[in-house]
């Protein structure tokens, strides 16, 4: 999770972000952080480079990092067509 430092530097943020690869999710959210992202990387030890490399120099207040252990539930819904 990505907390900003200021409020209005939202777009700026997600630009840099689209600049990433190893970013492969961005999303806006409510609740605890500001910005909640995926992001693949090898290891730990990779992950602390691009942490330390990628994401803090863009000025955010801090992050939070998640590691996920295990894919419990992965499933996609149907979206729904209308026809006129």
């Amino acid at each position: 999770g990505l907390f900003l430092s200021q409020a209005d530097s939202y777009n700026e943020i997600v630009a840099a972000l689209e600049k990433v690869p190893q970013v492969v999710e961005c999303y806006y959210t409510t609740g605890k952080y500001d910005l909640l992202i995926k992001v693949y990387a090898e290891n730990n030890q990779k992950l602390l480079q691009f942490i330390q490399e990628k994401i803090m120099p863009l000025g955010l207040a801090r992050t939070e990092t998640l590691v996920c252990l295990k894919e419990s539930i992965k499933r996609k819904l149907p979206i729904p067509t209308t026809t006129e």
